[in-house]
C-alpha cells in the first residue's frame, strides 16, 4: 500500500460528495417536467441533500471510529451506488427525494471516514499533501458537477444517478485493495440516545438556517430559539456518558476549535461569492463562468501544495496566509460591486483560489490531527458540519442583502461581507498549531473524554 493511492481510493469517494451537489441542479427543469411537478419543488432534492450532509457527518464519523473506518467507507460506496441507481429508475418526486436522501446518508460516512482513514494510516508529516490530494478532488468535482449535469440532462436527467454506478465500483475496487484493516475502537455501549439527539439537533439547525433563506415565520423561530437550550441538556448528557458520540470536551481543543472556526468563516466567503457573483454579473454568463472557473481552479491546481506547507510549516502559517489572500481577492469586488474589467476579475478572483487551496487541507490538518486517533473520523464530521453552516449563513447573507430588487449599493455589501469573513478566519488560524501539531496525547485524551 502506498499513501498515494491511499489518497486517491480517499478522494474519489469525496469526489462524489460535491459531484452530486451540483451535477443535479442545472437538471431540475428536466426532472419537473418528467415527473409532473413544477420547477419550486423539486428544489427539495437538492435542499435535502445539503441538510442530511451537514447533520449527518459527526454521527457517521463516529460509527467509523467504533466499528472500523474501512468497513464503514466500503458499505457506504455499495450504499451509494445502491441509491443512485435506484435514483434513476423513480417514477414520482417523493421516491426520488427518498433516494436522494439515501445518497446524502451514504455520502456523510465517505467524507469524515476517508479522512479519518488518512489520519490512521499516514504518518505525521506526510499527511498533509494527501489531504490536498482529496481537497483538490473535491473542488474538481463541484466545478465540473454543472458541465457534466447539463451535459447529461441533455441526454436523460436519469443519467446524472447512473454515472455513479461505474465511479462507485473504481472506488470500492481500489479501497478495498489499498486500505489497511484495523481493529474497531469499542469501549463502552454505543451512545445511541445521544446520536439520535445529536442528529435531531443538528438537523434542526441546518433547517433552520436554510428556512432563513426564503422566509421567516414563527415555526421557524420557535425551533432556532429551542435550539440553544437543546444543545446545552445535549452537551450535559453527553458529559455522563462512558463513551459518548460527541465528547463536549472536543472542542475545548485549542487547535480542534480554532480549525471549526476558520472554516466556518472561510467557508461563507467562499459560498457567498460563488453565489453572489453569477447574480452582479448576471447578463453575462460567460464572464462569470470564466471568473467562476478562475476561482474554482486556483483552488484546485494549489491544494496538494497547501497541503505539503501545512506538512512543512504546520497548519497556522498556511492557513493564516490563505485567509488573507482570500480576503484579499475579495475586496476589489467589494469595492466594485464585481463590476470590473474581465482580466482583473480574473487575477483577483484567481488570487482568491489560491487562498483557498492553502487554507483547507491545512485546516483539514489541524482538525484530524489535534484529537486521538480514535475521534479522527468524528473531528472530521464535525469539521465538514462547521464548513456546511457557514455556507449556509452565505446563503441567508444573500437571501437579506439582495432581497427582491439588486442594487450596485447592496452588492457592495454583500462582498463586503464575505472580504470580512475571510479577514475573521485569520483570527483563529493563529490559534492552529505553527510547526506541525502537537501530540501531547495523555493531554488531548483528557480534554476529548
Amino acid at each position: 500500500m502506498t499513501s498515494r493511492w491511499l489518497a486517491i481510493s480517499v478522494a474519489m469517494g469525496n469526489l462524489l460528495v460535491p459531484l452530486n451537489s451540483t451535477m443535479i441542479v442545472v437538471a431540475l427543469p428536466q426532472v419537473a417536467r418528467d415527473l409532473g411537478v413544477d420547477v419550486a419543488a423539486t428544489s427539495w432534492i437538492v435542499t435535502s441533500y445539503l441538510i442530511a450532509m451537514a447533520s449527518l457527518q459527526p454521527i457517521a464519523g463516529r460509527v467509523g471510529d467504533r466499528l472500523g473506518r474501512r468497513r464503514v467507507m466500503l458499505g457506504a460506496l455499495v450504499y451509494f451506488a445502491l441509491a443512485s441507481a435506484a435514483a434513476a429508475v423513480s417514477t414520482s418526486l417523493v421516491l426520488l427525494a427518498v433516494f436522494r436522501l439515501q445518497q446524502a446518508i451514504a455520502a456523510s460516512a465517505l467524507v469524515p471516514n476517508g479522512l479519518g482513514l488518512l489520519r490512521e494510516a499516514l504518518p505525521s508529516g506526510r499527511r498533509g499533501a494527501e489531504f490536498g490530494i482529496v481537497s483538490a478532488a473535491a473542488g474538481l468535482g463541484a466545478t465540473v458537477g454543472p458541465l457534466v449535469g447539463g451535459f447529461l440532462a441533455a441526454v436523460d436527467w436519469r443519467w446524472i444517478f447512473l454515472v455513479n454506478v461505474p465511479v462507485c465500483v473504481a472506488a470500492f475496487a481500489l479501497a478495498w485493495r489499498v486500505i489497511p484493516s484495523r481493529p474497531p475502537h469499542v469501549t463502552a455501549r454505543f451512545d445511541l440516545t445521544g446520536a439520535v439527539a445529536l442528529g435531531a439537533l443538528l438537523l434542526a439547525a441546518a433547517w433552520v438556517l436554510t428556512s432563513l433563506g426564503r422566509t421567516i415565520d414563527l415555526t421557524t423561530i420557535a425551533i432556532g430559539a429551542a435550539l440553544v437550550p437543546a444543545a446545552f441538556a445535549l452537551a450535559r448528557y453527553e458529559s455522563a456518558q462512558p463513551d459518548p458520540v460527541l465528547p463536549p470536551s472536543l472542542f475545548r481543543v485549542r487547535a480542534f476549535a480554532a480549525a471549526c472556526a476558520t472554516v466556518s468563516f472561510q467557508n461563507l466567503a467562499m459560498y457567498g461569492t460563488l453565489l453572489a457573483l453569477p447574480v452582479a454579473l448576471a447578463g453575462a454568463s460567460v464572464r462569470s463562468g470564466i471568473a467562476l472557473a478562475a476561482f474554482s481552479g486556483g483552488s484546485i491546481v494549489f491544494a496538494p501544495l497547501g497541503g505539503r506547507a501545512a506538512d512543512r510549516y504546520g497548519p497556522r502559517w498556511p492557513t493564516l496566509a490563505g485567509a488573507l489572500l482570500l480576503a484579499a481577492g475579495l475586496l476589489p469586488l467589494a469595492l466594485t460591486a464585481a463590476q470590473l474589467p474581465l482580466e482583473l476579475l480574473i487575477a483577483t478572483l484567481a488570487i482568491a483560489g489560491v487562498g483557498l487551496a492553502f487554507t483547507f487541507p491545512s485546516m483539514r490538518l489541524a482538525a484530524v490531527e489535534a484529537v486521538p486517533e480514535r475521534y479522527a473520523s468524528l473531528a472530521s464530521g464535525v469539521f465538514s458540519t462547521s464548513r456546511y453552516f457557514g455556507g449556509m449563513l452565505g446563503s441567508i447573507a444573500i437571501a437579506i442583502a439582495l432581497g427582491p430588487k439588486t442594487s450596485v449599493d447592496s452588492l457592495r455589501a454583500l462582498f463586503a461581507l464575505f472580504a470580512a469573513a475571510a479577514f475573521a478566519a485569520a483570527i483563529p488560524s493563529l490559534a492552529l498549531p505553527g510547526h506541525g501539531v502537537a501530540h501531547a496525547e495523555p493531554i488531548v485524551e483528557e480534554a476529548a473524554g
